[in-house]
């Protein structure tokens, strides 16, 4: 039964004359690819969760320092309850 497979195999013709020559290199290089783009996308991934966790940092950092000592300026702006417009009704 061996004999008739190996005269099988011997005098049969390949369909089409595709070399295989390359195929392992090219599997190896599409895996390395796809490797490399998983791991641009873990690289992204962290420096935004990085950004956030900055911008998180800084924004509770402004909101904790104190607030500005009002101006001896404030004495020359409109405070909109003391305005003589707003008495005599200007504004209805």
């Amino acid at each position: 039964m061996t004999e008739d497979i190996d005269r099988l195999i011997a005098t049969a013709r390949p369909a089409s004359h595709v070399s295989l020559s390359g195929l392992e290199s090219d599997v190896w290089r599409r895996i390395e690819d796809r490797v490399g783009e998983r791991r641009m996308g873990q690289v992204r991934v962290a420096a935004l969760a990085m950004a956030l966790v900055v911008g998180v940092a800084n924004g509770g950092v402004f909101a904790l320092s104190a607030r500005a000592e009002p101006s001896e300026m404030q004495v020359f702006s409109v405070s909109g309850g003391l305005s003589p417009i707003a008495i005599l009704g200007a504004g209805e």
